[in-house]
């Protein structure tokens, strides 16, 4: 989705002449199931993660094809791991469904996620099954949550709240669970339409921090002229001893009705990537699909198919 620029939503048009009643209807259908569930998800047992960090980018078809810049655009799926302060006012609530299957994990993933973006204080739940994404998180067991808050705090800036919930077994100790939970935080300033500013600082309130140890990511996301978005993001490593990880990418219109994206990823541990991606659109929603091509293998090593669909 587009970060800045004309705040015409391209990657989710709105509905024509939409039933009031059938709209109020699901938004507020969207918004109950957020809160409800992130009670629930909060004060109850957790269930998936990785020593270090949950993932935070290429969890989707979008992020992915966008280089797994997340962290100064606009709401997406990878809201809740990425940079809850994305989740600024757009007005609508979406369904977003992903796939991914990465080379050499031993169970392809699939992830649901509801936004809210219509009212005051702006949610978003996330869910991933197998969330076992690569040898990177190799130790990820069974689902993976996320919930996700955002708050307005002056008409340029954003203030945003994530938790996470997950079960961690590592592949030296099988049936040694660890269940582990931690709080995010992240701002977005938006100077202007065309600029907006993101930082994001992961695992502040771990229930253990011997396994989730806290590292920042910052990130900038540009529109420039003839429909071009570009976003970076330069974000520490954790088990890498907080070296930094580059990624960038870049959204354009090749046609009406599409969207191209192309990535470059520059990580900690010395291994490059690129990535594309492409994006149908329709008055409802999107199909999304991306993938991400490992330079050192000279193959490709994930690949992610989408659908998001505008409530």
């Amino acid at each position: 989705m587009f970060s800045g620029g004309d705040e015409t939503d391209r990657s989710l048009p709105l509905t024509p002449n939409p039933s009031p009643y059938i709209k109020g209807s699901m938004k507020i259908l969207a918004r109950a199931l957020i809160y409800v569930l992130a009670t629930i998800l909060v004060s109850g047992p957790a269930f998936a993660a990785d020593p270090s960090s949950f993932p935070s980018n290429s969890l989707d078809a979008q992020s992915l094809g966008r280089g797994g810049t997340v962290i100064a655009l606009r709401p997406g799926i990878w809201s809740t791991f990425g940079n809850p302060a994305t989740l600024t006012p757009e007005g609508f609530s979406s369904l977003g469904i992903d796939y991914l299957d990465q080379k050499n994990a031993p169970d392809t993933s699939w992830g649901l996620s509801i936004l809210d973006t219509s009212s005051s204080i702006r949610g978003s739940l996330s869910y991933f099954k197998d969330p076992e994404f690569g040898p990177e998180f190799s130790d990820f067991r069974n689902q993976m949550w996320g919930v996700s808050f955002c708050q307005t705090l002056f008409p340029s800036l954003y203030l945003g709240e994530s938790f996470h919930l997950g079960e961690y077994e590592p592949d030296s100790s099988p049936g040694s669970e660890t269940k582990l939970t931690t709080v995010d935080a992240g701002l977005l300033f938006k100077p202007s339409s065309n600029v907006s500013f993101g930082y994001v600082a992961h695992n502040l309130f771990p229930n253990d921090r011997d396994l989730l140890q806290q590292y920042n990511g910052f990130g900038i996301g540009l529109q420039l002229p003839l429909t071009i978005f570009f976003a970076a993001d330069y974000e520490e490593d954790p088990d890498l001893d907080n070296e930094m990880n580059l990624r960038t990418g870049v959204e354009f219109n090749p046609a009406k009705k599409l969207i191209a994206r192309l990535g470059y990823q520059d990580l900690a541990d010395g291994n490059t990537f690129m990535t594309m991606g492409i994006s149908y659109l329709e008055l409802t929603g999107t199909l999304d699909a991306g993938i991400r091509y490992n330079d050192q293998t000279d193959k490709t090593d994930r690949v992610a198919f989408g659908i998001s669909i505008r409530m």
